[in-house]
């Protein structure tokens, strides 16, 4: 119960998540729809009449403080407090990005306008300034403690789960000799899912190790904790999208493009593409949250925490609790995409892209996405490419990724590299989809 308790205070649990999209492949000139969710200009002077795609996910969990060895870790007998490398820090910080796609279709309906629907279910958890040393020490046993003072800081968690149907539009803006833009902008209708969060103002916590009774030892807290959801978890209730809580988003994206190459050739007709879009401007109406604000201010012994059955009555039974209820907008994570393809011979690419929060990490129930740049060597052939992805992401490092589109499949991972040989793996990625390619009538 010790260590379930201050983890939970600290959303320590949140740096186990085993699971920012489509790495490596987002950018290739066969992406289709998954290449529109980043930049809505994607959808027009596409290489397909129409994509249709049946099913794709991606997934991407990371931290900065746990590194592990995967593959020990997928044997299933793996202690992550023992057998994974640390870096206890006072401001720790982790991310989980789940991203589904559903039926979902792009339609070239001219030479310079098409359009694109999309079904899409999502979910960010993000946090940051976790006291990693204070997760140190509390998962030590009893017995092994030494008493100690810790300033915990003001951690700030966030998790935002929430279904999408997009409508994207795009069309050319200009076409003149080398010179060549178009431009592109997605509609959203949301559906609220599961909003919490969880904010620490000033905390600190000292332990007084009782060496001749351990069960009276005692941690005098100071510092307020506030957290709130959008459905009652403490009572065992279940997620649950609803109908009633909504809200709107918006993308916008313009794509450039170089060209060299003649209109009657074979290939890509750019030498050198930039592409830029803002995504996901808006925000989830949340009509019913409650919120729960304590004054940490007291003191426990180990035996207080011992005789709890779960950490909900355990806060409820030692802390002054102020409960309120309010609607919450919750926002999107906005967010700037960019993008620079250089087109080597038709076959052979590389590419510089980059995602780059919008939304302040520190701001309470503030959905944020992990900073990330990653450059991509590709090869790209209309029925095969195959990627190489080097990605910096901000809370784990560098990471090194593979992946290809075999026709109607496409599979792939930021970090399969760098989780088969790292012992040290701060992050995980993967994404897998199927699709029904419509190819245009040239290559």
């Amino acid at each position: 119960m010790k260590k379930t308790l201050l983890l939970f205070c600290f959303f320590g649990s949140f740096f186990y998540a085993r699971s920012q999209s489509y790495f490596g492949f987002r950018d290739d000139n066969y992406a289709g729809i998954q290449g529109v969710l980043f930049n809505p200009s994607a959808v027009v002077d596409s290489k397909y009449r129409s994509d249709v795609t049946i099913f794709s996910m991606s997934g991407t969990g990371q931290n900065d403080l746990y590194g592990i060895n995967v593959l020990d870790a997928l044997d299933g007998d793996y202690d992550l407090n023992v057998d994974a490398s640390k870096n206890f820090k006072s401001n720790n910080r982790g991310n989980l990005n789940l991203d589904i796609l559903g039926p979902s279709f792009t339609l070239n309906i001219t030479p310079v306008h098409s359009v694109a629907l999309f079904s899409r279910v999502r979910s960010i958890t993000n946090m940051v300034n976790v006291n990693g040393e204070l997760i140190d020490e509390v998962n030590k046993d009893i017995d092994a403690s030494n008493s100690f003072l810790i300033t915990g800081g003001s951690p700030n968690g966030v998790t935002n789960s929430w279904a999408e149907i997009g409508a994207s539009y795009g069309t050319v803006l200009l076409d003149r000799d080398d010179h060549f833009v178009k431009g592109g902008i997605t509609l959203k209708y949301l559906m609220a899912g599961a909003n919490g969060y969880i904010n620490g103002n000033d905390i600190s916590i000292a332990f007084n190790k009782n060496n001749a009774n351990p069960a009276l030892s005692e941690y005098y807290s100071t510092g307020t904790l506030r957290t709130a959801a959008s459905y009652d978890y403490e009572n065992g209730d279940k997620m649950k999208f609803d109908p009633s809580s909504a809200g709107v988003g918006v993308d916008l994206g313009f794509t450039y493009e170089y060209r060299t190459n003649c209109h009657t050739c074979i290939g890509n007709r750019y030498k050198f593409k930039a592409a830029a879009s803002v995504t996901d401007i808006g925000s989830v109406n949340y009509k019913n949250i409650t919120e729960n604000t304590y004054n940490l201010n007291g003191r426990v012994t180990q035996q207080d925490i011992d005789d709890a059955e779960d950490i909900f009555e355990f806060i409820d039974s030692n802390y002054t609790k102020t409960s309120s209820r309010k609607a919450v907008k919750a926002n999107l994570p906005t967010a700037l995409h960019t993008s620079f393809d250089w087109n080597i011979d038709n076959r052979f690419y590389l590419n510089l892209s980059g995602d780059f929060s919008l939304v302040d990490a520190n701001k309470v129930n503030g959905t944020t996405i992990a900073n990330s740049v990653t450059f991509t060597p590709r090869y790209e052939t209309r029925q095969f490419s195959f990627y190489l992805p080097v990605t910096y992401m901000e809370y784990s490092g560098t990471q090194i990724g593979t992946g290809f589109r075999a026709g109607p499949i496409f599979i792939g991972s930021g970090t399969l590299v760098s989780n088969l040989f790292s012992n040290n793996s701060k992050g995980a990625n993967v994404f897998v989809g199927l699709k029904l390619p419509i190819y245009q009538n040239y290559n």
